[in-house]
């Protein structure tokens, strides 16, 4: 733990940089691993030179133990849009932007909007969604991802495979690039890797996303990278982050393919989009929604469940749920009468009523390489059973399970790593 003093410090130098916006940006080379051509950069920021901030780690870790991340987030996407604007960057070159997930579903601060604007209309921009308190509000990250992927040029799911939550919501993100955390390229192909590569490619050959490689130092590296599939490439082999060179532009543009982005529904029963279902009573669909908590056998994944009665949730309900939890899986329980912190791992819902999923019953289990859903509602007839159907195309269970998540009550925010 930080000590008063230190704390206080640490306080002091943030309010410093936020108020007196003293970021340092940097740019990193964004290459064509065939050709080797320059496509883009990223853009990187650092504290004050010789600081107590100054390591981009101990200005994040101490934002987010200030809850002031999402003001330096804005803050430092438009002390990069600026430096960009004011270098001699083409407008065919790439733009690579880290974005906090706290972050996605706010506000500018109208100040420095211009910038950002204006960069946004001069260069292909990709927004890297980090994977720090990439689970924490399911809501606010699907809302914000749906409501600027229209104004960018794609996302790119940053650090894949540092992080089991980072592949478990790999395919609710939908990313343009998917960025192989550097571990990856560097390490042995061990199991952790071979899966994590398992899964990105399931999902490129799915929604058409582009692979990319981090943490490229060396010739050997290169030749992992190239061998993984990768497409893009970045690391100190081919240029540490720094000032945009000016003179340096890329030869050619490149533009990541478009990717097949989920459907948005209303509803979890929505997600049939009017298919074949059936009728059955409450003790079919919880021997069906517990059938397909098999498909859970080992993580990364979500399970996420809708009751619509807290009679439902019982105790074994609970220790069932419980034990997903604590084995890694994202672990929802939603519905009326349904504990906002149901204890154990579970996540709740958020309080107060949702008349709109009155009565429905749901059970979704997703991850990247398996999927199924049981999606119920009452019978229109006035009787007790329900109209059902399970599903195992991974369309709809992708757009049911973002609609639930969407219900999901935030975490308190993450405890970040202390300077």
């Amino acid at each position: 733990m930080l000590n008063e003093d230190r704390s206080l410090e640490i306080d002091r130098a943030l309010n410093a940089v936020l108020s007196k916006r003293r970021l340092q940006a940097a740019f990193q080379p964004i290459v064509d691993l065939e050709s080797g051509d320059l496509v883009g950069f990223e853009g990187l920021i650092r504290g004050p030179a010789g600081s107590l901030l100054q390591s981009v780690d101990d200005l994040l870790a101490a934002a987010y133990r200030a809850d002031r991340i999402v003001e330096l987030d804005w803050l430092a996407r438009s002390s990069l849009c600026r430096a960009a604007l004011e270098s001699n960057l083409s407008p065919d070159a790439l733009l690579f932007l880290n974005i906090e997930p706290l972050a996605l579903d706010s506000v500018c601060p109208p100040e420095l909007w211009a910038d950002i604007k204006q960069a946004f209309r001069t260069f292909p921009v990709v927004l890297e969604v980090t994977e720090r308190s990439l689970e924490r509000d399911p809501a606010s990250l699907l809302d914000g991802l749906d409501r600027l992927r229209h104004h960018v040029e794609g996302f790119a799911l940053d650090d894949v495979g540092s992080n089991p939550m980072t592949l478990s919501l790999l395919p609710l993100v939908a990313p343009t690039v998917i960025k192989l955390d550097l571990n990856v390229i560097q390490d042995h192909p061990t199991r952790h890797v071979t899966q994590v590569l398992d899964l990105a490619y399931e999902e490129a050959e799915r929604t058409g996303a582009t692979l990319m490689a981090e943490g490229i130092e060396t010739a050997a590296h290169l030749a992992t990278a190239r061998s993984y599939g990768a497409i893009l490439g970045q690391g100190f082999l081919f240029g540490e982050p720094g000032p945009l060179p000016p003179e340096v532009q890329p030869r050619r543009a490149f533009a990541p393919p478009q990717v097949r982005t989920p459907a948005t529904v209303s509803l979890p029963f929505d997600a049939l989009r009017d298919g074949a279902t059936a009728r059955a009573s409450a003790p079919l669909l919880a021997a069906l929604s517990e059938r397909l908590e098999a498909c859970a056998i080992e993580p990364p994944g979500i399970l996420v469940t809708y009751f619509p009665s807290p009679q439902l949730f019982g105790a074994s309900e609970r220790a069932r749920f419980s034990d997903f939890a604590q084995r890694g899986f994202i672990t929802a329980v939603l519905g009326p009468g349904i504990p906002s912190d149901p204890g154990g791992g579970i996540r709740g819902s958020v309080p107060g009523p949702n008349n709109e999923l009155a009565g429905q019953w749901a059970a979704v289990f997703l991850s990247p390489g398996s999927a199924g859903a049981m999606l119920a509602r009452p019978a229109n007839d006035g009787r007790t059973d329900y109209e059902f159907a399970v599903t195992h195309n991974r369309q709809q269970v992708i757009a049911a399970a973002r609609c639930l998540l969407r219900l999901v009550r935030p975490m308190a925010p993450p405890t970040a790593a202390e300077p």
